[in-house]
């Protein structure tokens, strides 16, 4: 392979540039102003495409790049939203701390920021996320809110609940983390699925992990119909249920937001099968 032949891992792809507009068409205020700013930051471009380099070059795992943080962000925040239309407050409204904006503005930016430390190493990359970018929260946090330390203060605490709880092995208890978590579950379409740590590097004829996350066609999050998020995995056979219970669920179940979900799984040609109702 010649040089020219190489991937260049800095760049920008379509898939990148779609998600961008679909994104900032979505959100508005001060949410799509730090989102406006994310997606066009070149470090944090840097950041994640370096952390995509080690992830699928170095270890054999999925995406944990620009594509990955795009989504699970988008995804994060339509969830919030829906739990803000169920008539569940964000912990910084129960508190008294802060607004329901300023729970966006703290998902986003822990959200789209998360698996930045897989540049390090996959063992406690979220620790090594915190390590390369607390400086870039407390000034992104300071151009957000220039005159109001107090909500700098009580975000920048959020936004590391929110990178040091996605993993599920540490306990949070936010609204706001619990909604990263589960977002954090929810890219796993057609092989984009997080798939566990301990998954050997080049899986063998047969591996569980390959085949059920290639089953998955679609994940739909939308109101539910007794609880405020449904999430709906679809999927062509039930090979892809591993995804689900092994995945996904482990996420879901160590979340503060477990109780306001719907969890169903629908594969073609069979009753939707229920695991939150």
């Amino acid at each position: 392979m010649s040089r020219q032949d190489i991937p260049d891992w800095k760049a920008s792809t379509p898939k990148e540039e779609q998600l961008n507009k679909v994104i900032l068409n979505r959100f508005k205020g001060r949410v799509h102003t730090l989102l406006e700013r994310l997606l066009s930051d070149r470090e944090i471009n840097l950041y994640h495409s370096y952390a995509n380099v080690v992830s699928v070059r170095r270890l054999g795992y999925n995406d944990h790049g620009p594509v990955h943080a795009r989504i699970t962000t988008y995804n994060a925040l339509k969830i919030l939203r829906l739990l803000h239309e169920g008539g569940i407050p964000t912990s910084l409204e129960r508190e008294h701390v802060g607004t329901y904006e300023d729970s966006q503005v703290a998902v986003a930016l822990g959200c789209f920021l998360h698996d930045i430390g897989m540049g390090v190493t996959r063992q406690d990359h979220e620790w090594h996320a915190l390590n390369l970018i607390d400086p870039m929260i407390v000034d992104l946090l300071k151009w957000l809110y220039p005159d109001e330390l107090d909500k700098q203060v009580v975000l920048r605490s959020m936004v590391h609940e929110v990178i040091v709880g996605h993993m599920a092995k540490v306990r949070i208890h936010s609204v706001e983390a619990g909604t990263v978590l589960v977002a954090d579950g929810t890219d796993m379409t057609k092989g984009r699925s997080v798939i566990p740590f301990n998954m050997q590097f080049e899986p063998e004829v047969g591996d569980m992990h390959r085949f059920s996350a290639n089953t998955i066609t679609r994940v739909e999050i939308r109101p539910g119909g007794n609880k405020p998020v449904r999430i709906s995995i679809n999927m062509e056979n039930p090979t892809g249920l591993f995804q689900i219970e092994e995945v996904m669920m482990t996420k879901v179940k160590a979340s503060p937001i477990m109780k306001h979900l719907e969890i169903e799984a629908i594969i073609e040609g069979e009753e939707p099968r229920m695991y939150l109702k």
